[in-house]
């Protein structure tokens, strides 16, 4: 799995959904910043008529947008699937 930060991905482990399966253990990653933004797989996979992918470097290109604004260029593009996009920001210490 990755997520964006400042602009550039960031590999993270991998696991199940959260909650899909009771009792699951998920290895933790550390990341360190002040903003992160995850997207699912219908941001990266939105597909427009020519069935071209909005793909990974848009969505790089993108990633410092609002979440709103990333979830609305992918839809834009051509929504075929559900698209999420969360941005986590730290305050203070």
């Amino acid at each position: 799995m990755k997520l964006a930060w400042l602009g550039r991905e960031v590999e993270v482990a991998a696991g199940l959904p959260l909650g899909v399966i009771a009792g699951v253990a998920y290895e933790e990653s550390v990341v360190r910043g002040e903003r992160f933004t995850f997207v699912s797989d219908g941001v990266v996979e939105a597909e427009n008529a020519s069935r071209e992918l909005f793909g990974f470097e848009r969505t790089r290109e993108i990633s410092s947008k609002s979440a709103r604004g990333i979830a609305e260029a992918a839809k834009a593009w051509g929504q075929n699937d559900d698209i999420t996009v969360v941005t986590v920001r730290r305050n203070g210490a």
